[in-house]
């Protein structure tokens, strides 16, 4: 029996990243990850193969960089863990041996059970090569498909089918698009925006059941009582834990089927770490249970198991997930870190909320230039941020991140209004009005009344 220092089950982006800081930080020691599949898609980028990008493989993350790493590769299943024995036992090799053992598993579509979910062309989005391309083209092809959810897979294969001119139907439970990101406010050009690529948008509308004919998808009834014909329809409500590995080898396991874990990401089993959307996760402000799945909470918890395998390296300060996401529909982009306004209120915060809003190049007849949005929410009487949202073009990725460090480290409204930042005419909006220090600004103008 082969036995390594290091065993890392799953590929993606929390085993990758989970392999790649143990490989780095731990010299000499050696690092397997074992996968199911020799080609990993990146998951964020699988609604984009069905549009901007021309085939599915052009998603495929590649494995060269961490095999020059020194990192192995064993392409196949895990089918139990013995943690007393530190083995592990799989499908077609001879068992392996671990020192330090890490879940990043991944996360599985939730399938509702709706009547007719079963049918024909009912699909999911799955993180799978295999099936992603089994799917690809019956979609790319379909006359008309509906799409139940809309978070952020919903709504990016919506608009990304739409443009390659397949009629779409996205139907969601509540009132807006990106529900659990965005307030209303933000949300509302991004959704006029899909309309005016062909998407049918229906919030406030629940799914009844899905009906069929000869065993294939023919229509999806809402319970207004509307009748929506389809070909095809994508199930994209969410994701749960795939934990059941961790079941079986005894694990602890949260409330929201998460593996449990304390703040290095170690489990109840000893030497045994797990990382990514089959871990549990906290709320930042509430340390609440969350059911929030990201690749870069994923990426950044493999960073934290990583460095602290074999003893603790990196103090942990992030007492839980800040939830930071941004998304792109083409001539608006959308960045979310921290609570929203009705959150913040249902969970009887008092806030005070700044705005700005502008232009993200100066001057603002720059080519490329886009209107930018910019909602941050701050505590009372304190002053701590803990929310932004942005609407605007593509800096908002880059912008968002630099709050969710904001939120991380705990800033106020004063501080974030003298925020030394530089700007850059085709990169930045204005010296005299760069949207963070405007919105601060804004928002302690409202505290001074």
């Amino acid at each position: 029996m082969n036995t390594y220092d290091v065993v890392i089950i799953g590929g993606n982006p929390a085993g990758g990243t989970a392999a790649g800081a143990a490989k780095k930080l731990n010299k000499g020691k050696s690092v397997l990850v074992i996968r199911k599949e020799p080609d990993a898609l990146v998951p964020c980028g699988i609604p984009y193969t069905f549009g901007t990008l021309d085939s599915v493989e052009e998603d495929i993350k590649p494995i060269a960089p961490a095999k020059k790493a020194g990192i192995e590769f064993l392409i196949d299943e895990v089918t139990a863990v013995d943690t007393e024995a530190k083995k592990i036992t799989l499908q077609k090799s001879e068992e392996i041996g671990y020192e330090k053992l890490i879940f990043a598993t991944g996360s599985e579509p939730i399938v509702p059970p709706i009547p007719g979910h079963d049918l024909d062309g009912v699909v999911t989005i799955r993180k799978d090569l295999a099936y992603i391309k089994s799917i690809h083209e019956p979609l790319m092809t379909a006359r008309k498909v509906v799409i139940v959810g809309a978070g952020f897979i919903g709504v990016e294969m919506s608009d990304e089918l739409a443009k390659a001119g397949v009629n779409v139907t996205l139907v969601e439970a509540m009132d807006t698009l990106l529900p659990l990101a965005f307030d209303a406010d933000i949300i509302a050009p991004a959704q006029e925006l899909l309309k005016s690529h062909g998407v049918a948008v229906k919030t406030n509308e629940m799914v009844d059941f899905i009906q069929g004919e000869n065993g294939k998808v023919s229509a999806v009834k809402l319970k207004s009582g509307e009748l929506i014909e389809a070909d095809k329809v994508i199930l994209a409500i969410g994701y749960r834990p795939n934990t059941l590995l961790a079941k079986e080898a005894g694990l602890e396991i949260g409330r929201f089927g998460g593996i449990m874990t304390d703040e290095y990401m170690r489990t109840s089993a000893a030497n045994v770490f797990a990382v990514g959307d089959c871990a549990k996760h906290r709320d930042f402000f509430t340390h609440k249970p969350s059911r929030l799945m990201l690749a870069s909470t994923a990426a950044a918890e493999a960073r934290i198991a990583g460095m602290n395998l074999f003893s603790l390296k990196v103090m942990r300060q992030t007492k839980g997930s800040i939830a930071i996401f941004s998304t792109s529909l083409g001539k608006i982009s959308l960045g979310a870190a921290g609570l929203t306004e009705k959150a913040a209120d249902q969970e009887g915060f008092k806030i005070i909320v700044g705005i700005s809003a502008g232009m993200d190049h100066h001057p603002g007849k720059l080519p490329g230039t886009s209107e930018q949005y910019v909602k941050l929410i701050f505590a009372q009487p304190s002053g701590l941020l803990i929310g932004a949202q942005i609407q605007g073009g593509p800096s908002t990725g880059e912008m968002i991140n630099i709050l969710g460090l904001a939120i991380q480290k705990s800033m106020t409204a004063s501080e974030l209004a003298v925020f030394q930042y530089g700007t850059q005419p085709m990169l930045t909006a204005g010296p005299g009005v760069y949207p963070i220090v405007v919105a601060a600004m804004d928002a302690l103008a409202k505290m001074d009344t």
